[in-house]
């Protein structure tokens, strides 16, 4: 599991609309080049933000994605 590449992917989902409008579209090809495990991978796929926090994800940054943090 990596704290680190979780909490960017998710501050790159909050600060970049062109990559979160790719991972809206197509989550697994927007986290193809990501170093994930298979359960953080499943989590953002799958929309999971109860799980991402579960699994290292900053609260604070759960929450403030754009059109995410009611999924």
């Amino acid at each position: 599991m990596s704290r680190y590449e979780v909490n960017s992917l998710l501050y790159r989902l909050k600060k970049d609309p062109e990559f979160r409008a790719r991972f809206v579209a197509d989550p697994s090809a927007a986290l193809a080049g990501a170093d994930l495990s298979e359960a953080e991978r499943a989590a953002f796929v799958a929309r999971d933000m109860r799980r991402i926090n579960e699994l290292g994800g900053y609260l604070h940054l759960v929450m403030s994605i754009p059109g995410m943090a009611a999924h």
